[in-house]
């Protein structure tokens, strides 16, 4: 039995004719994004000898460099320090990875745009996945190295932390969608994003929450929706932490109008990003 696919159709050879067998557009997407996966894989980590452990090298050296400051400033916390920042830089880097990942990858995989079953918007998914798949590695490599350090961990609410984790990802999907299709069209607004997240890693509360902050910053760094994202994380994962500087209507604004500004963006560009 021979198999030929063509544009979603799979051509079987049966005693001498050939008949049709038209694939459901849920497989053709599968198809798709599994084969995009594969193939940002092999060309992020094919060559690399480290591979996925290079991602972790990065939060590894951040929790060890502030929580030596940490120790050096001599403030204590009602809370583990090193869980704290290894939660912080996990969210924050799956955060930034997926928007920074995603702003060139129309242009990246514009070969790929001849084929009709291949739409720039799987691009985007699959790389989100696989930023997502990446800090879950990330995750059980830090979670065995403090098993064997014998560092307790305590979470107040998992489903919690969990459900933050996952609005976190929308959000941050969200504005690669909007970021991306104007990235493409305006060179330049690339590089000011990625200048954005130099200041963004400073006042994000990744070393430290909103409480700790007076009232005057505070309420300026609360604009920052990121900080906002870390804040609840923090407060449903720590016993001695809250969500109470946290507006949930804010961030769903912040969810929402990117999303659906950047559908209709795409989908009003589409067909010149597949062409062009």
């Amino acid at each position: 039995m021979n198999y030929f696919k063509y544009y979603g159709r799979i051509l079987i050879k049966k005693g001498g004719f050939i008949t049709k067998k038209t694939r459901t557009s849920i497989k053709i997407f599968y198809s798709v994004i599994k084969a995009l996966l594969l193939r940002e894989i092999q060309t992020r980590f094919g060559s690399q000898k480290l591979g996925y452990f290079w991602a972790v090298i990065e939060p590894m050296a951040m929790i060890i460099v502030f929580s030596i400051i940490h120790s050096h400033l001599g403030s204590k916390t009602p809370y583990n320090m090193i869980i704290f920042l290894a939660i912080s830089f996990v969210t924050y880097n799956l955060y930034k990875d997926i928007i920074i990942m995603n702003l060139n990858s129309f242009q990246s995989n514009k070969a790929l745009f001849v084929y009709k079953q291949v739409k720039p918007f799987d691009t985007l998914i699959s790389r989100t996945l696989i930023e997502i798949n990446i800090q879950i590695f990330v995750t059980i490599i830090l979670l065995i190295i403090a098993y064997y350090l014998n560092i307790e961990i305590k979470v107040k609410n998992l489903l919690y932390v969990l459900l933050s984790i996952i609005w976190l990802i929308i959000f941050s999907f969200s504005l690669s969608l909007l970021f991306a299709v104007l990235s493409y069209f305006f060179e330049n607004f690339a590089k000011i994003i990625k200048l954005i997240f130099l200041p963004m890693f400073f006042i994000s509360g990744l070393f430290f929450t909103a409480k700790d902050l007076p009232d005057s910053i505070r309420n300026i760094l609360l604009y920052n929706p990121v900080l906002q994202f870390e804040e609840m994380i923090h407060g449903f994962f720590f016993y001695s932490l809250d969500d109470r500087y946290v507006n949930y209507l804010y961030l769903l604004f912040w969810t929402i109008i990117p999303l659906f500004v950047g559908l209709w963006l795409y989908k009003k560009s589409e067909k010149k990003i597949i062409m062009s």
